[in-house]
């Protein structure tokens, strides 16, 4: 009985180490292949006037598109002018996908800056700051949204927007633990 005992420790050890890298395996892919709500959250897509651009005539709103609808809650844009002034009118609001932020009229040539702030639809804070130029001085209706690469779009924790880190990071300390375990599980044997 005793040399039965042995030979299914011995057996049961030999199989020990490809059962768990073939569950650390299996974790890793599903950390990578699998979408997550944790990681959906939205984010800017287009300003207007674009971030670094440059306008012939003054807009007489900021708008800013985001991948989903706002939330009320905490969305504020701040637009200063040249001398630093806000040149923002009243409060924002929100129409669909966009945050739209009415300006006083008339604004003069000039760099503007862009202080914005919304909730997501997860509930999410985003952060962003970014900056326009002004050629002219005559009012007109803001220009079709211009896409940006999210440029100056933060988190309210003020960390870059970058959710498609998190899987890349997953699966390499998964692949790291595997390693380990694998190390640990050799030294015994």
């Amino acid at each position: 009985m005793t040399a039965t005992r042995a030979a299914g420790t011995e057996h049961s050890r030999g199989w020990r180490v490809p059962r768990l890298l073939l569950g650390v395996a299996a974790t890793a892919l599903l950390l990578v292949a699998a979408p997550s709500a944790a990681l959906a959250h939205d984010g800017l897509v287009s300003s207007s006037p674009a971030a670094d651009g440059e306008v012939g005539t003054a807009p007489s709103t900021v708008e800013l598109r985001f991948t989903g609808e706002p939330l009320p809650l905490g969305t504020q844009v701040l637009v200063t002018g040249p001398d630093g002034a806000p040149v923002s009118e009243g409060p924002a609001t929100i129409e669909g996908t966009a945050v739209v932020q009415p300006l006083a009229e008339p604004l003069p040539a000039g760099t503007y800056r862009v202080d914005w702030r919304s909730t997501s639809s997860d509930g999410h804070g985003l952060a962003g700051t970014y900056a326009f130029t002004v050629a002219g001085t005559a009012p007109s209706a803001a220009s079709a949204p211009a896409a940006t690469d999210g440029v100056g779009a933060t988190d309210a924790s003020g960390a870059a927007s970058l959710p498609a880190v998190y899987p890349l990071a997953g699966a390499g300390l998964v692949g790291a633990l595997g390693v380990l375990t694998a190390r640990r599980l050799r030294r015994r044997s």
